[in-house]
């Protein structure tokens, strides 16, 4: 199963998050800021990383520019209560694979991820269906 790096500075928005990706079958790392969530990239290197954008010590738009430096094709989605338009686009102009809305939609978290993971995968998954 997909490695999945979750960061998120709210403890009760990552929990949910964890708790259905767990329940999908996915490995999952944790971090609650920016800067944790740098380091943990760059140790596990997981398949895909679902973020938020408001949070301390490092943003999430400086970590996925951070992230983008790193790995140009790791699929990021971003998962945040921030509804204004500029904030998606500047997200899109940096090279995320989804946007969500917070509170997130279990079922929508998951097709999101999957969606990015068969297009880094190059589609291959949907040629077995």
């Amino acid at each position: 199963m997909p490695r999945i790096l979750v960061v998120d500075d709210s403890r009760l928005s990552r929990l949910m998050v964890v708790a259905a990706l767990r329940e999908a079958g996915h490995d999952i790392s944790e971090a609650a800021n920016g800067e944790q969530g740098l380091e943990s990239f760059r140790q596990d290197r997981p398949d895909c990383v679902v973020m938020d954008l408001l949070m301390p010590v490092m943003d999430g738009q400086e970590l996925l520019r951070r992230i983008r430096a790193i790995d140009s094709d790791v699929p990021i989605i971003v998962a945040s209560a921030d509804i204004q338009r500029s904030s998606q686009s500047a997200c899109e102009e940096l090279g995320i694979n989804g946007f969500l809305h917070k509170p997130i939609q279990k079922e929508a978290l998951l097709a999101c991820i999957d969606a990015a993971l068969i297009q880094e995968a190059g589609g291959q998954l949907n040629e077995t269906q």
